[in-house]
């Protein structure tokens, strides 16, 4: 039998719409719940592995560090393979064969050529001589920034510094390309490196762990004929100010209207550790000093002290070596045992020298950010470890007191080539 339609009446005319707009509305609901889901699965995998909420993170994402993506556009190793194994199996087998000898003056050191009639120190020459392919283009410069664990670096790089207790234990040397081709160095007012330099090797610390270094180091033996020094404020500080601990320096001497000692000792303190004239050695030719030497334009390397296997083989690798450097390899140099008393540091006087330090926890950043051998994770490392000691100065990128100009310090170290 044929079912004859029958016409629809007006209710369900009036349903009809309101039905296909209800599913109209469920197919966008759905569409848009996907596309939530899509933005929130992508904002939940962040580049680095890090607590979103972390302020470091935050500040470094913010900032003009360098990015993965220029990490896979880097440079080329600067040496081929068959050369750099060159290069390190003749360091071993001069390393092998030493018994000792007179160090090596490079003939091709530029220090004679900007002070006339000026000697380099001895610290400044090396066990071992320079291969003659090893041109000022190819070679790294080691600026040997004090209280850092320069020396210790020194050492594996050749230099004739403190390595040993006599002349066979003095050589210290890390049979690799970088101790192959790092010709000259700059330590304090001392600048013997080539303007054509194909690397600057940074060696880098905690500052507020630096600044307290430095400050035990230059501490003066009242017991010697001579215990000060002519140039720096050394007595000030120590003696005629009783600023015999760093803690008890910043506790004094940094707090604003502090009433346990003078204003004049309060303005030396300031001015010692922001590294003026009136300031201790290592204070005096801090991270600004060494990092405004070097060209804005020249590569820099890195290896922080607090993870020195880990770096000298990232350099190593830059250069076209092998990455086979262990810890066991680190020899222990210009290093004495402390009193408690000398690295205690109270809460209230980490705050002050960090606030007192920020510009050169900027410059000390800096130094980081440049570092073709340092990646976004390493950089990161070091900002949490920076914030266990100076958290507020690993976040902020500014400081209260602006950067000091130091060019004439600068001018004075380099001084003019003539030639």
């Amino acid at each position: 039998m044929t079912r004859i339609a029958r016409p629809s009446t007006d209710k369900e005319k009036r349903a009809i719409p309101w039905f296909g707009l209800m599913w109209v509305g469920l197919l966008a609901l759905s569409v848009l719940y996907c596309w939530s889901a899509g933005r929130l699965l992508n904002a939940s995998s962040p580049v680095i592995a890090a607590e979103p909420e972390s302020p470091v993170l935050r500040a470094y994402l913010e900032s003009d560090a360098p990015v993965e993506a220029e990490e896979a556009t880097a440079k080329p190793p600067l040496f081929d393979s068959s050369f750099a194994e060159y290069l390190t199996k003749g360091l071993r087998r001069y390393i092998d064969e030493y018994d000792g000898g007179k160090p090596y003056n490079y003939e091709d050191s530029s220090y004679p050529h900007r002070r006339t009639n000026a000697t380099l120190p001895f610290w400044f020459k090396k066990i071992f001589p320079l291969n003659k392919y090893i041109t000022p283009d190819k070679q790294t410069c080691f600026a040997h920034v004090g209280k850092a664990g320069g020396s210790t670096i020194g050492c594996m790089l050749g230099f004739l510094l403190h390595c040993g207790d006599d002349e066979k234990t003095n050589f210290q040397s890390v049979p690799s390309l970088l101790a192959a081709t790092t010709a000259h160095s700059f330590h304090r007012g001392v600048y013997d490196c080539s303007d054509e330099a194909a690397n600057y090797l940074f060696v880098i610390r905690n500052p507020l762990a630096r600044a307290l270094s430095a400050f035990n180091y230059a501490k003066p033996d009242l017991s010697e004929k001579h215990p000060f020094s002519k140039r720096y404020k050394d007595k000030e500080i120590y003696v005629d100010c009783d600023f015999w601990t760093l803690n008890d320096f910043a506790e004094r001497g940094l707090v604003k209207d502090s009433h346990n000692t003078t204003k004049e000792c309060q303005s030396i303190a300031k001015e010692a550790l922001l590294g003026g004239e009136n300031s201790l050695v290592h204070w005096y030719y801090n991270y600004q000093y060494y990092y405004e030497l070097v060209s804005p334009n020249a590569n820099i390397v890195v290896i922080r002290n607090e993870h020195i296997v880990d770096d000298w083989n990232s350099v190593e690798t830059l250069l076209g070596g092998d990455a086979d450097f262990t810890k066991e390899m680190v020899p222990v140099n210009n290093a004495h045992e402390k009193k408690p008393e000398e690295v205690y540091l109270s809460d209230t006087a980490k705050v002050v020298l960090c606030e007192t330090l920020c510009n050169e926890i900027q410059v000390y950043k800096s130094i980081l950010k440049r570092a073709q051998n340092i990646k976004k994770e390493q950089y990161m490392e070091s900002m949490e470890e920076l914030r266990t000691s100076c958290p507020k100065e690993a976040v902020e990128e500014s400081c209260v007191d602006d950067m000091p100009d130091i060019s004439l310090k600068v001018e004075r170290a380099k001084g003019k080539l003539t030639y």
